[in-house]
């Protein structure tokens, strides 16, 4: 069973899609900035409409350093300048100040309001470092900013010591607007602004399935980079303590019944299916079997779970939470190009190839039939098309680029 089917195009079709691929690599281009806080030279921002440089959105680092390898890895030597003397890493740098271009009272540059992570740090700035052929000393200032934040998490989120990490605000896995990640008076950012905090309400803490995911993917990182540097005993260190989390994980999170993951606080599961589950694949949490059963589950049944007519929705459609309305950068419905262009990073290593061709080769189909198209950052999961005014979203404009490759054109 697959996801979807494989799109078949016409002639004139596949040669109006390679037609864009200048205006799509000029797009990108113009969305590389240098900041005022950061004087170094260009980093790549999230799109035209989006002030700054967000760490969730780091992975798209790894697809553009085919195109600019320099300005790929200036964005990792950005995140990395910005660590706090903690350990925390900024949720986002911004081109000036942030009560100026996001409205929050902050009238810093550089954002530490929440945590923000998927992609593992350590993990995205090793796989750019190894593409690009970086010095190995590079590798060890990886190193050390993954320990850190790994510390810093161990710190200040582990706060019922089970060795996983909590989730405090909603903005905290980047699901903005998912009822996952609301419901319960959560609020969108920590107090103070500062991620350290626990806001005073009773549905926290929260024990997050994807963040906990994103600890054993720093974690399975940093041992591979303890090895080439030298470091043996730190490599089996970070390799026990990635199992650990691992076994953890599927100890605390994992409910037999549904064969699903959740978070869960001091009253149970927290029973939302949201494309959480995905960020499981992302960091390779899950075994080959317990990845197929899963997604065999979730993904291949037309109509039900994830397998929408344009997939991966942000939320199951079956789902009681999801939105029907589908408001604009909503992970309450939405079809959203970040978890897209992350699939590229897990579906092959699954076994699924083929349903990642077909996942990228329906959103190119969806451009041509949707020629109102900006470049949005999110698409309707039943009919393709655009939603919201946004333009030159740098995780679509890539999608564009990695299928066209992807098909062989």
């Amino acid at each position: 069973m697959h996801l979807i089917s494989q799109v078949v195009f016409s002639e004139t079709e596949k040669k109006d899609i390679i037609a864009r691929i200048p205006e799509i690599r000029e797009a990108l281009k113009k969305n590389c900035h240098t900041f005022e806080s950061f004087p170094a030279g260009p980093v790549l921002k999230v799109g035209d409409g989006y002030p700054g440089i967000w760490l969730e959105h780091n992975q798209d680092n790894l697809f553009f350093a085919d195109i600019d390898p320099e300005i790929a890895w200036r964005s990792q030597e950005m995140f990395m300048h910005f660590q706090r003397e903690d350990g925390l890493l900024p949720f986002m740098s911004a081109v000036k100040p942030l009560d100026e271009c996001i409205g929050f009272p902050d009238h810093n540059y550089v954002g530490y309001w929440h945590v923000q992570t998927v992609y593992p740090f350590a993990r995205c700035a090793f796989e750019i470092a190894k593409k690009i052929k970086r010095p190995v000393e590079d590798l060890q200032q990886i190193y050390q900013t993954g320990s850190a934040y790994d510390n810093w998490l161990m710190q200040y989120r582990n706060t019922l010591k089970t060795g996983l990490v909590e989730m405090f605000c909603e903005f905290d896995t980047g699901h903005d607007k998912s009822p996952r990640v609301k419901d319960g008076g959560i609020p969108s950012t920590c107090p103070e602004l500062d991620a350290k905090n626990i806001p005073d309400i009773p549905e926290l803490p929260i024990i997050s399935v994807d963040l906990s995911a994103a600890l054993y993917g720093g974690r399975t990182a940093l041992a591979e980079i303890a090895e080439i540097l030298g470091k043996t005993a730190d490599a089996a260190m970070w390799k026990q303590k990635a199992q650990e989390t691992r076994l953890k994980i599927k100890e605390l999170l994992y409910d037999p019944e549904d064969d699903f993951y959740y978070d869960r606080n001091k009253n149970g599961f927290r029973k939302y299916r949201t494309e959480h589950i995905t960020r499981l694949f992302l960091n390779r949490v899950l075994t080959q079997k317990e990845f197929d059963s899963i997604y065999n589950r979730y993904f291949t049944v037309p109509g039900k779970g994830f397998c929408a007519p344009y997939p991966i929705p942000a939320v199951a459609i079956d789902d009681p939470h999801f939105d029907h309305t589908f408001p604009k950068n909503s992970w309450a419905c939405n079809t959203q190009a970040l978890t897209a262009l992350r699939a590229i990073l897990w579906m092959d290593h699954y076994g699924r190839g083929n349903d990642l061709t077909a996942l990228l080769a329906n959103y190119l189909k969806a451009f041509l039939d949707h020629p109102e198209t900006t470049f949005q950052q999110e698409i309707h999961p039943f009919t393709g098309a655009p939603i919201g005014k946004g333009v030159n979203y740098t995780p679509t404009l890539l999608i564009y680029l990695e299928a066209v490759k992807r098909l062989g054109w």
